[in-house]
């Protein structure tokens, strides 16, 4: 039994515990943070004694559940690049955005997903009292919410069925998919093809009732080779490449020559450092080129102020 288990392991009594599930949505604290889009997001983040609770259930039994490949999200051999590789030769592309992604799935959905998977949980040692109890400690206010640990993982797994079906559905029309969070991308070298995907797409959410799934028609948007294509904030080039795109790369190198001069702030500095490696990880010729331009060697210098 699960209770039983992080009872022992933490070595807190279990009326805590189940006190803890029944109090877990009063034990977040909300704050906002800017999106890279514009505008705000909210965060809900847990209590230290909740998150203590949610990490473990994470590395000892939520892991346990069933990711396809197609979730390119929350997951270690998955990144945004990857999730970009699959599109990148194809000169087609339809982006589907999600609307209230985490919210939309509810307590109901992740009880679901727990039930439908509980031989694989734990060696199978799960009674519907731990089931219930892992959606209490997983979800705030019957849903998940951005900033809980054990979200992103969660959201991955209620969405199995739904990968599936629209992997078979695009790969039977020559088309490739992959989701990235709250993004679905459909890309294919067949034109028109696209639209059908996406008519269909709108028809299947229209009468599926779980997950209860929205489209956001303002994110939501067709693209071909002869325009800029993004796939989760990347470039898709016309020469068949990824990009993070010139608007990034002039306000990179613009920090750059900021750091050759010693005119960044500690914060600036640790802000750059982890834009140094993610470009590294997306279009690692553009790294060397501006090593190359300000001669400097991002291993060292990032280390500066």
């Amino acid at each position: 039994m699960i209770l039983e288990q992080i009872s022992n392991r933490l070595a807190l009594p279990r009326p805590y515990l189940q006190r803890l599930a029944s109090t877990a949505s009063h034990r977040y604290k909300e704050y906002e943070i800017d999106k890279r889009t514009g505008g705000k997001r909210t965060i809900h983040h847990p209590a230290k004694e909740l998150k203590l609770i949610q990490r473990w259930l994470l590395r000892n039994v939520l892991i346990n559940l069933p990711i396809h490949p197609a979730a390119t999200a929350y997951r270690q051999e998955g990144s945004i690049a990857r999730n970009a590789e699959g599109h990148v030769a194809n000169n087609y592309l339809l982006r589907v955005d999600f609307q209230d992604f985490f919210p939309s799935l509810t307590a109901a959905d992740v009880l679901a997903v727990l039930r439908a998977n509980r031989q694989t949980l734990a060696n199978g040692q799960v009674t519907e009292e731990d089931l219930i109890f892992i959606v209490q400690i997983v979800c705030r206010y019957g849903s998940l919410t951005i900033g809980a640990p054990t979200s992103p993982l969660v959201s991955n797994a209620i969405m199995f069925q739904f990968d599936e079906i629209w992997s078979r559905v695009a790969s039977a029309l020559d088309v490739t998919y992959t989701r990235y969070a709250d993004d679905l991308y459909f890309s294919t070298n067949r034109p028109n093809v696209l639209q059908d995907i996406f008519g269909r797409l709108r028809e299947y959410l229209t009468n599926e009732q779980r997950p209860l799934l929205r489209i956001n028609d303002k994110k939501t948007a067709f693209f071909s080779r002869k325009y800029r294509r993004l796939v989760a904030g990347l470039v898709l080039t016309s020469d068949r490449k990824i990009s993070i795109g010139r608007d990034k790369k002039r306000l990179l190198s613009a920090s750059v020559n900021r750091l050759k001069h010693k005119e960044l702030q500690p914060e600036e500095v640790h802000k750059l450092r982890g834009w140094i490696a993610y470009v590294q990880s997306v279009e690692p010729t553009f790294v060397e080129t501006l090593e190359r331009k300000y001669d400097l060697d991002f291993r060292d210098n990032l280390t500066w102020q």
